[in-house]
Parts: structure tokens; sequence; C-alpha cells
């Protein structure tokens, strides 16, 4: 079953000599636009587990989706069919798909300044909210990109697969990834044996991190130990 409005919302224009009010065109694409965006980030948490960014922003974007309704709901609109669950699917990688949310997260900012200009004042008020909602997820994808090239400028290094850079290894060893990340590209002395780090498996650094703070442990509890006895 189709949308009666099916061109303007795939096109995400509003059209003036549509037999529908701007606003009620204004809505029903504002809307359709974020259940497109809710199936690719639910999509990519069904893919990877709750894993951020991901997961923040298909909580924003059920949270777009819920004022958008209540809005369709006050003006009298319909809200349209979501066909996005059958269509949606993921780009292959981790990174391909962050590249998806980035440039999804700047056309629908796009989309909201184009709705805006066309709509009127009280409806404007509302899209600014949302688009100023979606802007504060910009930055948080454009890092994430970032973030992803440097994990496979690392990984390279040691021979390791792109797509394997992004593979969990759990929370102190993916800690550990995201440091020597950063620091081996920042700092002279962390340069140094950057690529050596960049060749150890996360897993391993975890484990000898680990083991690192049961010997710091032991030693203190040693230490405490014969403080006591000399006190």
């Amino acid at each position: 079953m189709r949308n009666y409005d099916e061109a303007i919302l795939r096109g995400r224009r509003i059209l003036r000599k549509a037999p529908f009010p701007t606003a009620h065109q204004a809505l029903r694409i504002a809307l359709y636009d974020e259940f497109a965006a809710r199936a690719f980030f639910g999509k990519a948490v069904e893919a990877y587990g709750p894993r951020e960014p991901f997961a923040a922003s298909l909580k924003a974007a059920e949270a777009r989706i819920a004022t958008l309704a209540r809005q369709c709901r006050r003006h009298g609109v319909a809200s349209p069919l979501d066909p996005f669950p059958q269509e949606t699917s993921l780009a292959p990688g981790w990174r391909a798909n962050c590249e998806r949310a980035l440039a999804g997260t700047l056309g629908r900012l796009q989309l909201y300044e184009s709705l805006i200009s066309r709509t009127d004042a009280g409806l404007r008020k509302s899209l600014r909210r949302l688009q100023a909602e979606d802007a504060r997820q910009l930055q948080v994808w454009h890092d994430a990109v970032a973030e992803a090239l440097r994990l496979e400028e690392l990984h390279a290094q040691g021979g390791v697969a792109p797509d394997e850079a992004h593979m969990e290894h759990g929370v102190l060893g993916d800690f550990l990834e995201r440091t020597f990340s950063v620091l081996s590209g920042q700092h002279a002395a962390i340069g140094v044996v950057g690529p050596l780090l960049g060749k150890l498996n996360p897993a391993l650094l975890a484990g000898i991190a680990a083991g690192g703070a049961g010997v710091l442990l032991a030693r203190g509890k040693r230490n405490f130990t014969q403080d006591g006895k000399e006190g």
C-alpha cells in the first residue's frame, strides 16, 4: 500500500500546486524523512548492538518522530505510511555506515531548512527546534567518521583489514584501542611505539592492562600491610 502523496514524500519538496496545504505537506515530508532515519539507525543497532553513536541517534530519531506525530494530530494531518523497515539496508562496513549517517544528518538539516522557508510562522518554530536537535548530531557523526578513519589507519600498520578494525574487544580493550589511536598520532614518545601497539590485539592489551592493575593492587596491599606492621 502506497501513500497518496508518495511523489511529494519521495521528492522531499513542497509543491505549491499540490491539492494539499503547505503545512500538511511539510509535516508529512519531515515525518517521512525521520522514518527513514529511524529505520537506518535501527538496522545499525540490530547489526552492531547498542553501540554509539547509532544507539543515541536511534533514540533521537524516535523522539523527533513523536514530536512530529503530535504536530500532525494538532493540524489534523494523517501520518504517512512507513515503508522503510522493509526498504532499508546497511552499507558494508562500520565506517561506511558512519559516513551514511553523517550524510543523512546533513541532508535532513537541509531538508528542514527548505521546509522552514516555505511554512507559516507557527509551524516554522516547531520545525526549527527539530532542526536544532538534528544539528547536535552533526558533530557527533563527523567525529565518528574521523575516529573510524584513525582506527583503520592504526590497524593497517599491523596488516589488519579495515572491517576488523571496528570489532569490539570489550570495554577495556576498546578504551585502550581508542586511547592508543589518539596518542600515537599526537605524542612523539607514544608515536615511536605506536606501530608496535597497533599490531597488538586490543584483547591482549586489555589483559596486559588488567594484569598491570592487579600487580599494582597487590603491591599497594603489600605496602599497606608492611606499613601497618611498621606502625
